[in-house]
């Protein structure tokens, strides 16, 4: 269980502390993400290096395979390293919390609405989703943003390497049956994988961050409903900030200035 450590500022003046999460499982998992994303990254700059895809077609195609690799390891980090929306230690209730709601039997929290108990963070987080041992972290209220981003650019990696190598080996197979060389056919197969996985996992968050509670407790419905919602997620307003790893959605909330060593 990781140990908290409380700030004693003043709430105008917190900040962002790190949160991390000593999990020997969850952190094994992400290094693994992290290792398979840099080897198929690599793999593919050594496929495009061949005379038939040398030149400005590789340097293109190479370029754009780098930027999508670190956009969805920026937003792996952040999802791992942002406190998901902790509930703050020796506080006698949960912000939003009606008086004399459910207390969590480990915090000894009184729990909003929408707030678990983690056993593998070992606290109470606000609107989580749950606890995804590949980023080390839940998927929370402050973090969800990140986790979409992660699975986006992953789903869009993945993609990438299948049309760009995936479409000529098929054609090339068809016409004249070669050998299948091992690299190649492990690099379509973790993009054939990881574009399956990704673009599950990100169909199913936003379809989780658009039917959040919160919108239909402000008496709202339907698509305005899953609007504001999906606005409360990623940051208000609208922007191309929504699609950046390195924009914050909000600032940091309350509950979230707690250290997690």
């Amino acid at each position: 269980m990781p140990a908290q450590t409380p700030t004693h500022k003043a709430p105008q003046q917190q900040q962002r502390r790190l949160w991390f999460v000593w999990d020997p499982l969850g952190l094994a998992c992400a290094s693994a993400t992290w290792l398979l994303v840099l080897s198929c990254w690599a793999a593919l700059l050594s496929e495009l290096r061949g005379p038939a895809r040398g030149g400005a077609y590789g340097a293109a195609h190479g370029a754009l395979s780098l930027a999508l690799a670190g956009l969805a390891l920026a937003a792996h980090g952040r999802t791992m390293l942002t406190d998901p929306g902790a509930l703050p230690l020796g506080a006698g209730s949960g912000l939003g919390a009606e008086p004399g709601g459910p207390r969590c039997s480990a915090c000894d929290l009184v729990r909003p609405a929408g707030a678990h108990h983690c056993s593998v963070c070992g606290r109470c987080i606000r609107r989580v989703d749950h606890h995804c041992p590949w980023v080390n972290n839940c998927v929370g209220e402050d973090n969800r943003k990140f986790f979409l981003l992660f699975t986006l650019y992953t789903a869009l990696a993945a993609l990438h390497t299948l049309l760009l190598l995936g479409v000529p080996a098929l054609r090339g197979y068809a016409h004249s049956p070669p050998a299948p060389r091992r690299p190649l056919a492990f690099l379509l197969l973790v993009a054939l994988y990881g574009f399956l996985f990704a673009s599950a996992m990100f169909t199913l968050q936003l379809c989780a961050v658009c039917a959040d509670r919160s919108g239909r407790e402000r008496g709202e419905r339907g698509w305005r409903a899953a609007w504001m919602n999906l606005k409360d997620a990623m940051g208000r307003p609208p922007s191309l900030a929504w699609l950046s790893p390195f924009a914050s959605p909000r600032p940091p909330t309350a509950s979230a200035r707690y250290e997690v060593v």
